[in-house]
């Protein structure tokens, strides 16, 4: 016996997301002087808590190139060491950041 109202199954209706993915754009790395900035800043944080520097992270890559690309937020995932989805997250949720050209 169960307590759960009957669920149609068939045909199955899945919600597809609204959301865009950034452009890839073009293959992206720090400049030497904000790899430097970069470095000096996520010492500032426990080697566990890294992640708290990612809003710092994508500040110096949208400044470097005027927006978040694909290719840019991939980076700083890797430098961050986190999943490219947790920085596309944070990117999505603060209005400061752009993934178009401004």
């Amino acid at each position: 016996m169960s307590f759960h109202p009957r669920m149609e199954y068939a045909p199955a209706r899945f919600h597809k997301s609204e959301r865009e993915l950034a452009d890839e754009g073009e293959p992206f790395v720090y400049s030497p002087e904000n790899q430097a900035k970069f470095d000096e800043i996520v010492t500032h944080y426990p080697p566990e808590e890294r992640k708290s520097a990612i809003l710092y992270a994508l500040y110096l890559a949208q400044q470097q190139q005027g927006y978040l690309t694909g290719a840019a937020m991939r980076h700083v995932a890797e430098q961050i060491r986190c999943t490219r989805a947790e920085v596309e997250d944070v990117v999505s949720y603060y209005t400061m950041f752009y993934t178009k050209p401004v």
